[in-house]
């Protein structure tokens, strides 16, 4: 997430999730004729869950941040599945990225390796992973309720293949995989 104060950080989860700003409103009020102001927030995710804000300040602005700082504790405590670490989700993705080629190059489809070399290429496409994504959401698949419309292809795509590892990674892989791929490394790794 981004640093800075909490409206921002707000708003990058928002954009993070593929959402629009317009998601979080944010509603002002001057309380008094010495200067406190009141804010709330209200933000509404894709899936309908919503989280509210409350905060008060010398200013609209200190007002906003106070709300959206509520707004960040109760997600956190309450709703840690909408906090995106697109980090975590890239390594996800690698490892969905080498099911994919796992499967493609281990498929009865086809024997020889050219061709399995241009099924490998389609299925790995931004393109083809990003469609999966718009069928898998559209047929309102539990795991992509979340993510708002307004995700880039990349994104998409790896969000398809972190999902793919996430649903068929411990189905694949024995339960001394770890060893043996350790082993692997040992033998690969150059000192």
């Amino acid at each position: 997430m981004t640093t800075g104060n909490a409206k921002n950080q707000l708003l990058q989860l928002l954009q993070d999730l593929g959402c629009p700003e317009s998601y979080a409103t944010f509603k002002s009020e001057n309380l008094s004729p010495s200067g406190i102001h009141h804010s709330i927030v209200t933000v509404t995710f894709p899936d309908g869950r919503q989280v509210c804000g409350i905060g008060k300040g010398q200013r609209i602005t200190y007002a906003e941040v106070a709300a959206a700082q509520e707004a960040l504790d109760v997600l956190h405590s309450h709703y840690p599945d909408l906090i995106v670490n697109w980090d975590e989700i890239n390594v996800e993705a690698q490892a969905g990225d080498a099911l994919i080629k796992l499967a493609a190059y281990r498929s009865n489809d086809t024997s020889k390796a050219s061709e399995k070399s241009q099924l490998l290429q389609q299925w790995e496409s931004d393109n083809h992973l990003e469609r999966m994504f718009d069928i898998w959401k559209s047929q309102g698949d539990p795991d992509l309720e979340v993510w708002g419309d307004n995700l880039g292809q990349k994104h998409k795509a790896t969000l398809v293949e972190a999902l793919l590892w996430r649903r068929f990674g411990a189905q694949v892989l024995a339960a001394d995989a770890p060893l043996h791929l350790q082993t692997l490394l040992k033998i690969i790794v150059l000192d």
